[in-house]
């Protein structure tokens, strides 16, 4: 199961120019542009061909948790998260929009009528920002970030190694 996690959950509800939202972020549009292209690089490796230049938004995640959050009810959220991540890192859309949001919806399968009613509702609200809450109580501070055993936070994205390592200390231990 995937958990919510926002990396900026004060962003404004329609979101922020990309640019302002980097340069203010990493100081600068140069760190920016160096930070991006590592991740663009590695994702080269894995065959992910992240397209960063057709973002121009940085969205309020918050809706699209909130789709997540129904995508479970109806065991598909991993499915509604790799359309989201899509829709995001290759096609540059707004995934804090509504409108893009029911679209994913409707092409992950899972759209009834009463989705965006529940999506700008509080129902369920609570509960993820209780979750994100808990979150960063135990040491999530960024995403991706993978707990393994309960026990060990790993923040960030990682080389192949790292979890290697992390994987054979744990087996030692059983």
């Amino acid at each position: 199961m995937w958990r919510p996690f926002q990396l900026n959950p004060e962003m404004p509800l329609n979101g922020i120019d990309r640019q302002q939202y980097l340069t203010s972020k990493f100081g600068s549009e140069d760190n920016a542009r160096s930070v991006y292209q590592r991740i663009e690089d590695e994702g080269k490796k894995n065959k992910i061909y992240f397209q960063f230049n057709k973002i121009a938004k940085t969205p309020n995640s918050f809706f699209s948790h909130k789709l997540l959050a129904y995508a479970h009810k109806k065991k598909k959220q991993t499915e509604v998260l790799e359309l989201l991540f899509y829709k995001y890192f290759i096609e540059g859309e707004d995934i804090g929009n509504l409108d893009i949001l029911i679209k994913v919806s409707k092409d992950a399968d899972i759209y009834d009528e009463n989705i965006k009613e529940y999506i700008i509702s509080k129902e369920d609200n609570d509960g993820l920002l209780n979750e994100e809450k808990q979150a960063k109580n135990i040491g999530v501070n960024s995403v991706p970030c993978f707990i393994f055993n309960k026990e060990i936070v790993v923040n960030g994205a990682q080389p192949t190694n790292n979890f290697i390592r992390i994987i054979n200390s744990l087996n030692k231990n059983v």
